[in-house]
């Protein structure tokens, strides 16, 4: 429970920096859209605050992504511990090994009643849970950010196309409010500015494309692992997953219902992704590697503070 509270707060967390960050971004995105409609650069004190702002708000911004990552590493680390257990669930435990000493019979009955145990499919539903909520969350930023970027976007081709009728205006009809030199030299710095921002918003939307690439290849990992896991423990009048339940999964539910997911294929989807992953997120990818490894060696760690099966 405490670890469920733990991974819901930090989403919560992380939303509220995404929202802190998109209403810092408005100001600029009227200010250019502005531009694009009237044709009069926005007053140069109030656009360097504005942007200053803007780059402030954008360091909090690459922090909340990074964090995301790591969940999403955190989640992908989960997954390959779920199925290494499973993999190896025939091999009796530290303590089934301690029992067998002194019965063996009593060994074989503690097996029998982990192998039976739906432990392992809860553990797996809350894992589902947890790709449903950072589905959700990436998919809806990665949607609002290019919103504003193809608005911004359109906004800024007007602003470019017609800077030389701006750059007339600063000038004035007699051309001496301002030199040629210095109208360009404005205009040009305001363009500037612009396609910062615009660049930004093509950075954090194409960091969102990445996240939910790795996440939607390691959730089909996750759901084949629950079906046969389901499979293996089911009692009869069992009821496999409710697609419904994870609205944010549709894709991956859809095909989870119709029997059409397999894993021919997905070992090259999971790892061209995990390789855009690890461009993208070089610590957090390596992270998630040090816990596959520690695991490979024997070693189970608690993914998301989940207690994991003795060894």
């Amino acid at each position: 429970m405490a670890a469920k509270q733990v991974f819901d707060g930090e989403i919560e967390r992380i939303a509220e920096i995404f929202t802190v960050w998109r209403e810092a971004q408005q100001p600029l995105a009227a200010m250019l859209d502005k531009v694009a409609r009237e044709g009069r650069l926005p007053d140069d004190a109030e656009l360097e605050g504005e942007a200053d702002r803007l780059r402030r708000e954008a360091s909090e911004r690459r922090a909340a992504e990074t964090a995301l990552a790591r969940l999403v590493a955190k989640q992908a680390a989960a997954i390959s511990i779920r199925k290494a257990q499973f993999d190896s669930r025939e091999l009796p435990t530290r303590l089934e090994r301690a029992i067998g000493f002194v019965s063996r019979s009593a060994m074989l009955q503690r097996q029998r009643r982990r192998w039976e145990s739906r432990t392992p499919l809860t553990q797996l539903g809350e894992l589902l849970r947890r790709a449903d909520m950072l589905a959700g969350l990436v998919e809806s930023e990665r949607d609002l950010l290019l919103s504003r970027r193809r608005e911004s976007e359109n906004d800024l081709v007007t602003f470019v196309d017609h800077r030389t009728e701006i750059i007339e205006k600063l000038r004035g009809e007699d051309g001496e409010a301002m030199t040629a030199v210095e109208a360009t030299r404005r205009t040009e710095h305001c363009v500037e500015i612009f396609q910062t921002f615009v660049n930004g918003l093509n950075t954090s939307a194409a960091a969102c494309n990445v996240l939910l690439h790795k996440l939607g290849a390691d959730t089909e990992d996750l759901l084949i692992l629950y079906q046969i896991v389901f499979n293996a423990v089911r009692r009869h009048g069992d009821e496999n997953l409710k697609p419904d339940a994870f609205p944010n999964l549709a894709s991956q539910m859809k095909r989870f219902s119709d029997g059409m997911l397999t894993v021919h294929g997905l070992d090259r989807r999971r790892n061209l992704a995990d390789q855009a992953f690890a461009e993208r997120f070089p610590a957090e990818a390596a992270a998630e590697a040090a816990v596959e490894t520690r695991q490979a060696a024997g070693m189970r760690w608690p993914p998301f503070g989940l207690k994991p099966a003795r060894s």
